[in-house]
């Protein structure tokens, strides 16, 4: 493990030197200001230095991968389908190895294992008991994954209490009460950490909502307030991000809420994005993964997010039954 400190003018550069020593495997351990100015940021990386950015295996072929009905292995399958994505090589390769004992009929249930076996899964419960804080950079979907998970909560016999803590943002406040009163439930919004604080100190439940401000990942200020929230309500953070972004952007991203105490990511807008590498690379964070959305439709609930679901999703097989073992009798 290769532990070092940069020191630059802003995080956009610190994460730029952070690239060149470390590679994009490298973890963003912390972020702060920096004593003479700029920004401090601490990252770690395994394994010899790395010059250059490692690019995924690219398919030869522009279309999505399907299967061929030829006898194939797994791996082979599956390292297609990942290069497709752009996740990176080395999971790509890493995730292919472990499905090496299987054929290509078997390709999801084999993806599904390795999945399991290199990442974390921690799915929301259906009735959230402690608070939760949805952010994410604006357009990530944090207020259309609230408004699910909160449908989803109603189903179950909750009420959960919706707040707003990004009123200023044109017309979030009022999209946030028109869902709540679609759902019949409590809705509040305020305009800074005290205000939330008073308002979760005073709530009769522990089942709250919190959509945070819209926040750049990459600009301190923003996540100090979205720590500033979190810590006001004694709440989770939980990012949402896009499947369609840029792995590398995705690692990142998800690096840096991991840095202020996110530990699982809710991924977005599956049914928009043809390369979904993005899901890779949050994994490599180190962030678990909670659920994962497909459908930009408040009454289509985020689907907890399983090795299935995820490989199916990589593997554009989403009509295959969802218990892994059926699967693999199936198989």
């Amino acid at each position: 493990m290769r532990l070092r400190t940069y020191n630059a003018p802003n995080l956009t550069e610190a994460m730029a030197l952070v690239r060149r020593d470390l590679g994009s495997d490298a973890v963003i351990v912390s972020t702060g200001d920096a004593r003479g100015g700029g920004v401090e940021v601490r990252a770690a990386a395994e394994g010899p230095r790395q010059g250059d950015v490692r690019e995924a295996p690219r398919l030869k072929s522009a279309q999505r991968p399907v299967a061929s009905g030829e006898p194939a292995e797994a791996s082979e399958r599956i390292l297609a389908a990942l290069g497709f994505h752009r996740a990176p090589e080395h999971a790509a390769e890493a995730l292919a190895r472990a499905a090496g004992a299987y054929d290509d009929a078997m390709a999801p249930a084999a993806l599904a294992q390795a999945l399991e076996a290199r990442y974390g899964f921690r799915p929301i419960e259906p009735v959230p008991a402690l608070p939760l804080l949805f952010a994410g950079a604006p357009g990530a979907g944090k207020t259309s994954a609230l408004a699910k998970i909160a449908a989803r909560a109603v189903a179950e016999g909750g009420q959960p209490l919706l707040v707003c803590a990004d009123p200023e943002r044109a017309g979030a406040e009022a999209r946030l009460r028109t869902l709540a009163s679609k759902l019949q439930l409590p809705c509040e919004a305020v305009d800074d950490p005290r205000d939330l604080e008073r308002l979760v100190t005073a709530s009769e439940t522990g089942s709250i909502l919190i959509d945070a401000p819209a926040s750049n990942p990459f600009d301190l200020e923003d996540l100090d307030m979205v720590t500033a929230f979190a810590a006001a309500a004694e709440a989770e953070i939980l990012p949402v991000i896009e499947a369609g972004i840029a792995p590398e952007d995705a690692d990142d991203v998800a690096a840096m809420f991991g840095a202020i105490g996110a530990r699982r990511v809710i991924l977005t807008k599956l049914d928009t994005s043809r390369r979904q590498g993005a899901i890779i690379g949050v994994g490599e964070a180190g962030l678990a993964y909670a659920q994962i959305s497909a459908s930009p439709y408040i009454g289509s609930a985020l689907a907890p997010a399983t090795p299935l679901r995820i490989s199916r999703a990589l593997l554009d097989e989403r009509e295959l039954p969802e218990d892994l073992s059926v699967m693999e009798d199936e198989a």
